[in-house]
């Protein structure tokens, strides 16, 4: 008996992947990556600035401990100079809140422009009064990621500031508004001893502006 003929071998059949659907998964997977940039790089840039401002509030902090334990050299005429802050110039002055007090709110804040505000949270912004002096002090600050509740400081709270010789200024707030950022007007200069401070709201959503004004009242002119 004859032995059949060999069948031949079967062909692989090749997976067509349609243009279209390659198209849709690099379009999907491009998207995806956007998104993960667009969340991931503001979270970097928030951790960063508040690394910087961790690192410059403990510096503060522990250079105005030691300065104030200088003693006056008996060959020395003059008095010791008592200095607050880092070695960092641009270390302009220590800002702390009263309220809400279970969170123990406080800052250093640098001195510039609003371009500041992209390596630290909190700025005075130069140019206005220091600590203290007549006219309109403004410091403006972001909520992220040091400030959250700050939005339940309220008139007749407390800011105290200290410069960088060690002198406390308090001032008693006499005015809060929240506005759109087109209608806000307090940053013109005063011809009392005030200071204002500018943040954003919602936490983390930024569409508005907190603004609050307020008065010197210790050390009292």
């Amino acid at each position: 008996m004859d032995n059949p003929s060999p069948r031949p071998p079967r062909r692989k059949r090749r997976i067509r992947r349609h243009p279209l659907r390659l198209a849709l998964i690099a379009i999907g997977l491009a998207a995806i990556i956007t998104g993960v940039g667009l969340v991931a790089f503001p979270l970097l840039g928030v951790w960063q600035r508040g690394h910087a401002d961790q690192t410059a509030l403990s510096t503060w902090k522990k250079g105005g401990s030691q300065a104030l334990r200088g003693a006056i050299t008996p060959a020395a005429a003059t008095p010791h100079v008592v200095s607050c802050g880092s070695g960092s110039p641009s270390d302009y002055a220590l800002v702390t809140f009263s309220a809400p007090a279970s969170e123990h709110y406080g800052g250093v804040a640098t001195d510039g422009t609003w371009d500041s505000l992209h390596d630290r949270s909190m700025v005075h912004y130069t140019g206005t009064p220091g600590p203290g002096q007549p006219g309109n002090s403004i410091i403006a600050f972001h909520r992220e990621p040091n400030y959250e509740h700050i939005d339940q400081l309220n008139v007749g709270d407390t800011v105290s500031i200290q410069n960088r010789t060690c002198n406390t200024f308090v001032y008693k707030i006499t005015g809060r508004w929240v506005l759109d950022p087109s209608r806000v007007t307090q940053l013109v200069p005063t011809s009392g001893r005030d200071l204002t401070m500018v943040t954003c709201t919602p936490f983390w959503v930024d569409s508005l502006r907190i603004i609050w004004r307020a008065t010197l009242i210790s050390p009292t002119t």
